[in-house]
């Protein structure tokens, strides 16, 4: 048995590389064979080393009751721990399992679900997943929903989250190797930031002067006039932020940001709370200052992107559905809209089953306009598409079909 033991704990070395081996082997051949093959591998090491190795103890021990003990609590945990990988892996909804002994096996895999360790599984989240893009001196528009990672995607940005995988290039630059030499030519403006309500625009900004290593007072008196004229908030300078609105706080924010003078700005959904007069203004400004440098630009305001970005990106829940310009993007709505009367009485027959973009009431009728990838009604008549209607279409992954489909 000494000499067995070795061979054993070789196979066990072996495991990991056989494995990865067949896997390789089958995305090369799409044959499932090997898939087979690597699970009949899987379940021997699983359930029949085990044994093996209750063998060797049975003839290592003279104990016989601890080793039933050992080897029943062994295969329990066995158990548990591939009912935890059956739950994960098929996400199963344990309160929807029905059929013989539904009840039984619900109560099972919530108390497997409860196990630390062997029974509990967490699936690691992934905040973006593979987006790759180029930016170019201009207003970048990066569209999405709550929670598609356009914050993460800018914090990664802007070096405040380190990435997982993947690298990020400024001017050929690696930002994981020159994090330093590059943090000065970013300027990032988060969602919500801190400002001292208490003092003038001036003031702040000659104190934020201070904390960003601009001493010489000469130079940072130059800076402050400056950006305040960039911001167009020059002549309320000497006002307290307390007194300003949602939109002139931003543009203090902007010219705090803009005082070491960054080649980058990154801008997280400014123009969420403001009134259309205040969000026409900050997203005009933001184009102004898109002429020397790149903007990158967050929102789930459609009306911003199409107005003022050269450049636009759409991500859903970490994946990137669209690079280009929002003039192209319109083109991924092109077959998707449709436009049609229905009467009000057969509306509710047809809310739950396409997607509505609005309605209106027209007397004893309802004019909708739907997006589906077939015809939704036999009046229903095909439309030109907006900005707005290609978004929804890229986060319901509306494809084209081609000719021969």
């Amino acid at each position: 048995m000494d000499t067995f033991t070795p061979g054993i704990l070789l196979l066990f070395a072996l495991r990991i590389p056989i494995n990865q081996v067949l896997l390789n082997k089958y995305e090369a051949t799409s044959k499932p064979v090997f898939l087979k093959i690597n699970k009949i591998i899987k379940n021997l090491f699983y359930w029949i080393v085990p044994l093996v190795f209750l063998g060797i103890f049975y003839t290592k021990w003279d104990n016989i009751g601890m080793l039933i003990f050992v080897g029943v609590i062994w295969y329990l945990l066995l158990v548990i721990n591939s009912s935890g990988e059956y739950v994960h892996n098929k996400s199963l909804n344990i309160a929807r399992i029905e059929g013989r002994f539904s009840g039984l096996r619900r109560a099972y895999f919530n108390m497997v679900r409860q196990i630390p360790v062997i029974g509990k599984r967490k699936k690691p989240f992934r905040a973006l997943n593979g987006v790759s893009l180029e930016i170019n001196t201009g207003m970048f528009g990066l569209l999405g929903p709550n929670g598609a990672g356009k914050s993460t995607m800018m914090r990664i940005i802007c070096g405040i989250l380190e990435q997982s995988y993947g690298k990020i290039w400024i001017n050929g630059m690696d930002t994981q190797k020159y994090r330093e030499e590059l943090q000065g030519l970013i300027g990032y403006l988060p969602q919500a930031f801190g400002t001292y309500e208490n003092m003038s625009a001036w003031e702040f900004l000659d104190y934020q002067a201070i904390l960003k290593g601009i001493k010489d007072t000469k130079t940072r008196d130059e800076r402050i006039d400056y950006v305040l004229k960039s911001v167009h908030m020059f002549e309320r300078r000497n006002d307290k932020i307390g007194a300003f609105s949602g939109g002139m706080k931003q543009r203090i924010g902007i010219a705090q940001i803009l005082l070491n003078l960054p080649r980058i700005l990154v801008v997280d959904e400014p123009t969420a709370g403001l009134d259309p007069r205040e969000r026409i203004r900050f997203r005009n400004l933001l184009v102004e200052l898109s002429r020397e440098r790149i903007v990158i630009f967050s929102t789930h305001i459609i009306e911003d992107i199409s107005s003022s970005c050269n450049q636009v990106a759409v991500i859903n829940r970490g994946d990137l559905k669209y690079f280009g310009t929002p003039g192209d993007m319109v083109s991924m709505g092109e077959g998707f809209v449709w436009q049609f009367t229905i009467p009000a009485k057969d509306f509710d027959s047809i809310a739950d089953k396409k997607l509505i973009v609005h309605h209106m009431r027209d007397g004893e009728n309802i004019r909708v306009r739907c997006l589906s990838m077939d015809k939704p009604q036999d009046n229903a008549v095909n439309v030109s598409p907006h900005l707005e209607d290609a978004y929804l279409c890229l986060l319901k992954d509306f494809k084209k079909q081609k000719p021969n489909e």
